[in-house]
């Protein structure tokens, strides 16, 4: 949709009544304004147009949110189409998309534009059919005359209810009358998935676009010292110009030398030819993967908290652990988010302004970080918003961006920019490297004192700075009380980017205490399961965390009882289980293993569980494809993920040496969606962080089983000599 077309959705038009919704008050609060957003048309002849302001990456967005439109709308589903809302610098709008928010924030939102729709088009067909609204039902994109039983479609309708006032606070469904959320529907554009016929950023292609790569030092904060293109050039007039790009203040781009051809191939032969000479930049802090575990480990030992937090999350002086206390510590590596579609952007510059396309996590950090870069307004750069397949935190980033639009204002032509994969594999923005000491006084009738001391790599003038950072901050670690409670946090300087990472904070502190909690069973010879319960039970019914505590309990009670915890496991055989609220959407996920060990050290996944409340589940397919997909993501990092950085540099270059698991090497799977009345939400992070402690705790069962006690406590499990069937 361009531009015009985009303009004109924000009035009443000839033949289509467009509903406006009220931006969350949340919004106006961060200055953006409280200000109305088109979410709805509904034209002449009854076809429904969603506009959807979140972006879809695989998750299945332009599924669900339809859905709950559709229900609360009585509209036919398959008269429903959807367009990516364009991204409005002057009017913003919630058009970011993670931390499994979407479906969350628009369970509300469009039921109530739906229901608002809804009573407008009964009170219409009322008033026509002269007769009280009480005497009228809405019907499959009809309105029926309970009366008469005569029908009216909502097309014959729209004129008169575009006149009537859109009510503030329509009745919503109760649930006894859902005919479509929580049941199977139809997969938004699946076929053009298959076919090949949906448009992602790589697809576009426009009228005397040129292509580019980008051949970018090994270390962020390297320059061009000099190159030799000779090579390059003698592949033919296809290679259109071989130029420098500048890093960009806020962009988290490198600096480097871009290979700009008139095709994709001939791109990529010149990146693959040209010589750079580097200069690597200044000395840095811990440039290898060795020297900042080490470096980690001493700020422990060593150093005073940057930041400390009690159990009411107010920052405090740290307190030892008492010398009583039980102590182990954990240490998880770099992850990349290794998308399936590499970044890519697709700039053109004209008259000052610049138009992007490509897909964007982000839209209004895009806008506002390419402005200031780029000396302009925000209204001067208009990003077409397309699919993403896969982004899992990568796609927040503006480094792409910045990279095609420098070379589309230099060129004066629409550049098309990509990434190889060995480029995105190096040139990233990783999760970060963590080291945890966790120490706790506790016996068989609780947590008497705890302690969770959190090392975790930064980056220069990039600090995390809040407890709840999505970096790695040390508050929200724990989810079972202790009387005495403690974390704190040391930054520590890194020599590579720093990134979102699916599950953010939660992939890292959840391995580490919920291990720790399995060893603190151990210790005081308590089954682990019970050891949970018994923790969980200790929140009363009058707390705060009584509804934690209920949903958690019910989710690990129906995980065990999947696994058959309680019941003897075949011989050779062992189980581990753990668990993980995801406070900030209020979703509970379980995990358990069984697990065989050979003589050999090849451990052989015998059944995977993972039980989940996640509220309602609006799109049932698409929810057990994320936890799916949560599973392979999971087990992928604790077995196999790792970035190694040596002399500044990522050392992995493509899915050979950061591998992902292939379908053969996935184990039996059963997922369990508790039924549940809350609200949605979310489901693509929920089910990550929980799968690591599980799968460990169970090796650490089966090890203990075979007379050596040997607890991993270092990710991923290749590094301590295991491999899988």
């Amino acid at each position: 949709m361009d531009r015009r077309s985009f303009l004109r959705l924000s009035s009443f038009s000839a033949g289509a009544w467009l509903l406006s919704e009220a931006l969350p008050t949340a919004l106006a609060q961060t200055g953006a304004g409280f200000r109305p957003s088109p979410l709805i048309r509904i034209a002449a002849d009854g076809q429904i147009t969603l506009f959807v302001q979140k972006q879809e990456m695989g998750q299945g967005v332009r599924t669900a949110m339809p859905v709950l439109l559709a229900e609360e709308l009585d509209a036919d589903f398959d008269k429903i189409t959807i367009e990516a809302l364009p991204y409005d610098a002057a009017s913003a709008g919630q058009y970011n998309t993670w931390a499994s928010a979407s479906v969350k924030g628009g369970w509300g939102s469009l039921r109530k534009a739906g229901a608002a729709a809804r009573a407008m088009l009964a009170s219409a067909a009322a008033s026509t059919w002269n007769i009280p609204v009480e005497l009228v039902k809405t019907s499959n994109s009809t309105v029926i005359n309970l009366d008469t039983n005569a029908v009216l479609p909502y097309a014959a309708l729209i004129e008169a209810a575009s006149k009537l006032t859109v009510p503030t606070d329509p009745a919503l469904k109760p649930r006894s009358e859902y005919k479509l959320i929580g049941k199977p529907v139809k997969r938004y554009h699946a076929a053009e998935k298959a076919n090949g016929q949906e448009q992602f950023g790589m697809d576009v292609s426009l009228p005397g676009m040129l292509v580019a790569t980008i051949v970018r030092p090994p270390t962020f904060f390297g320059k061009v010292r000099s190159f030799d293109d000779s090579a390059v050039k003698a592949l033919g007039p296809g290679i259109v110009a071989v130029l420098e790009v500048r890093q960009m203040a806020g962009c988290d781009n490198r600096n480097g030398v871009a290979i700009v051809a008139s095709n994709t191939w001939l791109a990529l032969q010149g990146q693959s030819l040209l010589k750079v000479e580097w200069d690597h930049g200044p000395a840095l802090a811990n440039p290898d993967s060795a020297a900042l575990s080490l470096a980690m480990r001493t700020a422990i030992k060593n150093d005073t908290p940057a930041l400390s937090y009690d159990n009411q999350g107010k920052s405090k002086t740290y307190m030892a652990a008492p010398e009583t206390s039980f102590s182990a510590e954990y240490e998880l590596p770099f992850l990349n988010q290794a998308p399936m579609e590499v970044p890519n952007c697709v700039a053109s510059y004209h008259d000052g302004k610049y138009d992007i396309w490509g897909g964007f996590q982000a839209p209004g950090f895009f806008a506002s970080t390419l402005a200031k870069a780029f000396e302009v307004d925000k209204s001067a750069i208009f990003a077409h918003l397309l699919p993403m397949g896969g982004a899992f935190g990568r796609k927040e980033k503006v480094d792409n961006a910045a990279e095609a639009m420098q070379l589309s204002k230099a060129l004066g032509k629409p550049v098309k920019l990509i990434f190889s994969r060995q480029d995105d594999m190096r040139n990233s923005f990783y999760r970060p490297a963590t080291f945890h000491r966790l120490s706790a006084k506790a016996d068989k009738s609780g947590i008497q004192a705890w302690r969770h001391q959190l090392a975790v790599s930064t980056f220069p003038a990039k600090n995390i700075a809040s407890a709840q950072h999505i970096y790695g901050g040390p508050s929200n670690d724990l989810i079972y009380p202790a009387a005495d409670y403690q974390s704190a946090f040391y930054p520590v300087e890194s020599p590579i980017p720093v990134g979102s990472w699916r599950s953010i904070s939660y992939s890292q502190n959840v391995f580490a205490v919920e291990s720790f909690i399995d060893e603190l069973a151990a210790h005081n010879k308590t089954d682990p399961l019970e050891y949970r319960l018994m923790l969980l039970r200790q929140y009363g019914n009058d707390t705060v965390q009584a509804t934690h505590r209920k949903r958690m309990e019910a989710v690990l009670l129906r995980c065990a009882d999947a696994i058959a915890w309680r019941k003897p496991a075949a011989r050779g055989h062992y189980r581990g289980i753990a668990c993980c609220v995801y406070t900030h959407t209020h979703a509970y996920t379980a995990h358990a293993f069984e697990i065989s060990i050979s003589s050999k050290n090849v451990v052989k996944i015998h059944k995977a569980v993972c039980v989940t409340d996640c509220g309602v589940v609006v799109d049932p397919s698409g929810f057990r494809a994320q936890i799916e997909g949560s599973m392979v993501w999971g087990l992928s990092a604790v077995m196999k993920g790792e970035i190694t950085v040596k002399d500044g540099a990522v050392e992995q270059q493509n899915f050979s040496d950061y591998q992902v698991l292939r379908l053969n090497e996935l184990p039996p799977m059963e997922i369990i969606i508790m039924e549940s009345e809350a609200s949605p939400a979310g489901a693509g992070e929920p089910a990550v962080p929980s799968i690591a402690p599980a799968l460990c705790n169970a090796i650490a069962a089966a090890e203990n089983g075979k007379g050596k006690g040997k607890r991993i406590r270092t990710l991923p499990l290749s590094k301590a000599g295991f491999s899988f069937v």
